[in-house]
């Protein structure tokens, strides 16, 4: 985090050291636990949000009390010290990203670039469904630009904040700091209180949420507002109790799916005991430790070190193809980091700070901001111009999306004795993650994933309904059910069904007996449409493969959902699921690494499959029950291959949905086998039959 403006305290010199020696602490966890810690957070960051709250709010009350605060100043101020290494480090990563990375994660880290520049990387990746992970292969290396961000944002709005309460009390001879005290107290505890709310039922936006991590700033900025009374030695021993949270927080809890919600009162309350026992004149604190002198070194770089570490890892990981680095590795990581680091603070990052002094006349001011505004625009536009480009040529493929043909055959080349003729790959990898039809994220009838008020509602839509329909069939599943509502179309168009699609993500329609989870309790009321519906067939989920070689299963989560819908008369129709090809983009990477007819890309069916489908075995499962298998289409049993390319057609778009060009090419088989195991669907056919 960059080193931002300092406060007033009693022993300032002491004091601000010893913080800065807690922030370059917190900058050792972060790093360390994202070269071991397989996805666990350390707590740093939130102690990095405590500080900054801490330091900024206290520089603001003193100015606004003395009437020395000027907006334009701060704004320029905090702009020279964040902007100038940021931008060198996001210019480095759209670099690298063109050069090293392929053509499917163009558009998503180009996107982050901008996000990250503009400070709102924390909504981009809420907006695109992106949750905090461990760093791997298909990890975006701006993932950790999200506390930049947050950060960022409270730069931009507390100056304002403290402003506006320094004019309102001026003319009552009040001192800020006693109406913004209760102020401040207020917006915490909202900030808190949300935090717990949406952690508990949307933990992936929380985390990134700018609300839900405002009682972090807030914290420190209450401690900052306070005058600490309590006697030396007892601030001291609390100091020593807060540097032992502090450090324990990543061991003991996994914040990544823990955090913002009550458990960061551990990291939070650490940091502030160290930052309350700081500056004492007790020799029992930790001054000696937070003052190591490669601690204050760490500390001194810690804002560069935290913008390089995270990309030079990603780039790293993704140039070996590893999903995890060993002690070389991480040794090599943190020795580039480090030394890219303190190049960007001493060519890059002090010589901006220089160039705009404490304190800064307005129109001196204005000339800094325009300068960021122009360095920023100097990242962006290119960025943007890229963008530009990436999106037409998407655009471009995308009018082969879906078609198939004599040279694109797809399915059918895999069972046929044919040489498919040599042609370019539908879709190309670079739209490959575009191709997932109209229907994907159709907000009528796809639900959004996770748990929260009216994330349990079951939409639905009609995509097709003629005015006299031979029969009605409901999809109702998971992305990788309505991932097949183009292919049922054309079914539906050719036939006269009427079809209706109820969707929601990373979702199957489940029961259990005491619902919590979004996921079940849209379940129960997807149950409760087709109760009403009585569709002639309701199409859900077959079966449940996974990645790692786990094979397949069918959660009795699903089956009692069956049950339930047998009990109510719905014929069902379970659709196997397809092979996973290795967790977002591996498959893609693969392709782009080794070649499209290398072979080397493609998945071991028996890894994936056991010999007879779960749906025929798994206890429970209604006897009523038709189960499609379309497996021998996209895996061969001769060899125990499943490619990852089929008939000059790409098979996947992701780690493991399939394209719907692949998708539409299986058609004529899903058509196949919906005649052969439920007729009744296809009443005309059934009585032209001899």
């Amino acid at each position: 985090m960059p080193p931002l403006p300092a406060g007033t305290a009693s022993r300032p010199g002491v004091r601000l050291a010893e913080i800065h020696g807690l922030r370059g602490l917190a900058l050792v966890l972060v790093v360390l636990f994202h070269l071991f810690g397989a996805g666990r957070v350390s707590g740093g960051v939130d102690v990095f949000l405590v500080v900054s709250g801490f330091l900024v709010t206290r520089s603001l009350v003193r100015r606004a009390d003395d009437g020395s605060l000027r907006l334009g100043a701060v704004w320029a101020r905090n702009a020279a010290r964040l902007a100038p290494s940021a931008l060198v480090v996001l210019a480095a990563v759209a670099a690298a990203t063109w050069l090293l990375l392929p053509e499917s994660h163009w558009e998503s880290i180009l996107r982050q670039v901008v996000a990250s520049a503009l400070y709102v990387e924390n909504w981009d990746l809420i907006a695109n469904e992106l949750s905090y992970g461990a760093a791997g292969p298909a990890a975006s290396p701006l993932q950790h630009f999200w506390s930049l961000s947050v950060q960022g944002q409270f730069l931009l709005v507390w100056p304002l904040v403290v402003l506006l309460v320094g004019v309102a009390v001026r003319r009552a001879r009040l001192r800020v700091r006693t109406v913004l005290l209760p102020l401040v107290a207020l917006a915490t505890a909202a900030s808190f209180a949300y935090a717990v709310h949406l952690s508990a039922v949307q933990q992936p936006v929380a985390y990134f949420h700018t609300a839900t991590r405002f009682w972090e700033l807030g914290a420190g900025a209450l401690l900052g507002l306070v005058p600490l009374g309590t006697p030396g030695r007892v601030r001291a021993v609390g100091a020593w109790l807060g540097l032992g949270l502090v450090v324990a927080s990543g061991f003991v809890l996994d914040g990544g799916t823990l955090f913002p919600g009550p458990w960061t009162l551990w990291p939070v309350a650490g940091a502030l005991l160290v930052i309350a026992g700081a500056g004492t004149p007790s020799s029992w604190g930790p001054r000696g430790t937070l003052a190591f002198r490669p601690l204050r070194f760490l500390a001194d770089i810690s804002y560069e070190l935290y913008l390089w570490h995270w990309p030079v890892l990603i780039f790293l990981l993704a140039l070996t193809g590893a999903h995890a680095v060993g002690w070389r590795e991480a040794a090599l990581v943190l020795t580039a980091s480090v030394v890219l680091a303190w190049l960007t603070r001493r060519l890059v990052a002090r010589p901006a700070a220089r160039a705009v002094p404490r304190v800064l006349p307005a129109g001196r001011a204005l000339v800094s901001l325009t300068a960021a505004v122009a360095a920023t625009a100097l990242v962006v536009v290119p960025v943007l111009g890229l963008q530009a480009d990436l999106r037409e040529q998407t655009a471009e493929a995308a009018e082969e999306f879906g078609v198939v043909d004599t040279r694109h055959p797809g399915a059918s080349a895999l069972g046929s004795a044919e040489v498919v003729p040599a042609a370019d790959l539908r879709p190309a990898l670079g739209a490959a993650q575009a191709d997932k039809g109209q229907f994907f994220t159709d907000g009528r009838c796809v639900q959004e994933h996770g748990s929260g008020p009216g994330l349990d509602e079951a939409l639905w839509c009609d995509l097709y309904a003629p005015e006299q329909p031979t029969a009605t069939v409901l999809l109702a599943g998971g992305s990788h059910l309505y991932q097949w509502s183009e292919t049922f179309l054309e079914i539906a168009r050719e036939h006269d069904w009427r079809l209706v699609l109820a969707g929601k993500g990373q979702c199957r329609v489940k029961h259990v007996p005491a619902p919590e989870h979004g996921c079940v309790l849209w379940g129960d009321n997807v149950i409760e449409l087709a109760r009403e519906l009585q569709p002639d067939a309701m199409v859900v989920d077959g079966t449940h493969t996974h990645y790692d070689g786990e094979l397949e299963t069918v959660p009795p989560e699903q089956v009692a959902a069956w049950q339930l819908l047998d009990q109510a008369g719905v014929r069902l129709i379970g659709l196997r699921d397809n092979p996973r090809g290795g967790h977002d983009p591996l498959v893609l990477n693969c392709l782009a690494e080794h070649g499209v007819g290398s072979g080397l890309c493609d998945l071991t069916r028996s890894e994936v499959y056991p010999e007879v489908s779960p749906a025929l075995t798994t206890p429970g499962v209604p006897t009523s029950m038709v189960h499609v298998d379309l497996t021998r289409w996209y895996c061969r049993e001769s060899d125990d291959r499943c490619p990852a390319v089929i008939g000059n057609v790409l098979v996947y778009r992701d780690g493991s949905h399939l394209t719907n060009t692949f998708l539409r090419s299986l058609q004529p088989m899903l058509t196949e086998a919906l005649q052969a195991e439920a007729p009744w669907l296809f009443p005309a056919e059934s009585a032209s039959r001899p």
